[in-house]
């Protein structure tokens, strides 16, 4: 298993030039190419302004801007994708916005890019919900680079945080090309009573699995802590990890909001970048 077509969200963000070079190094890592994507959001832009006022035109010319945005944004991601020695590069222009166009662009990627959260500044944005959304509707697996991540090489210490769950079986099969690579893989066994009796089988299964792919894992737990987000990023900083692995469970906002979502903690918070997949 390989990442051969890796996809990156291009925007105005804090955190963009440390996802274009953490994409570009993994681009390199894995010989794959490497597509970015700037979406304007015109289309959503003439929608609210019609909503707003419907005796109101909106001509070409009142667009331009956005494009012009966008188009910026294309060329900061190219131009750090080619400084890294990428050399198969494509670009991509769409009128969408982020929230609708990335989960649709993700079904002809191996690896989907994105940033912890988008620019506040943005004039036509989408909320803190798109990492959610896109974690939720992408088919393929999604790197989440937070604004102030330390690392843009290809991760050396990834954790892996396991239950044994089914969503985390698959993040972790959708990190594998990268837990390959990795010089150190740490795995911390989160409430494994959940499905396995005996509390330390889900870790030794791991293991098993991860030896069958040439990957030597520690294994830690297991832990039991009411708030397990919490309890992830502390180790993850403690511990000097610079990429955590995890899966993701999508439930419904009443939900989170009741009794809180891990994922959606993690990706808040984290300082370090975070692979998932739904």
């Amino acid at each position: 298993m390989s990442y051969q077509a890796i996809l990156v969200h291009a925007c105005q963000s804090a955190s963009a030039q440390a996802r274009y070079r953490l994409a570009a190094a993994i681009a390199l890592a894995e010989g794959a190419r490497l597509t970015g994507v700037a979406l304007s959001g015109a289309t959503d832009f003439i929608y609210r302004c019609g909503a707003a006022g419907a005796m109101m035109p909106i001509g070409p010319d009142d667009l331009t801007f956005l494009t012009d945005n966008a188009k910026r944004d294309l060329a900061a991601f190219e131009e750090a994708a080619h400084a890294a020695g990428v050399v198969s590069v494509d670009a991509r222009l769409g009128d969408e916005t982020a929230l609708h166009a990335l989960p649709l662009e993700a079904r002809y990627c191996d690896l989907l890019v994105i940033g912890q959260s988008i620019s506040p500044a943005a004039i036509v944005a989408d909320d803190n919900s798109l990492a959610r959304s896109v974690l939720l509707h992408a088919p393929c697996p999604v790197l989440v680079v937070p604004s102030d991540a330390l690392g843009t090489g290809v991760p050396a210490r990834p954790l892996i945080a396991w239950d044994g769950s089914m969503e985390a079986s698959r993040a972790v099969r959708a990190a594998l090309p990268l837990l390959q690579r990795a010089g150190s893989v740490t795995a911390v066994s989160f409430h494994p009573q959940k499905f396995h009796a005996d509390d330390n089988a889900a870790g030794r299964h791991l293991a098993a699995y991860l030896a069958c792919h040439g990957i030597a894992v520690e294994l830690l737990g297991p832990t039991y802590a009411s708030n397990v987000g919490h309890a992830l990023l502390t180790l993850a900083t403690a511990r000097a990890h610079d990429l955590i692995v995890m899966g993701s469970f999508g439930h419904s906002r009443f939900r989170e909001i009741m009794l809180g979502g891990v994922t959606e903690s993690v990706l808040a918070e984290s300082t370090v970048p975070v692979l998932t997949s739904h």
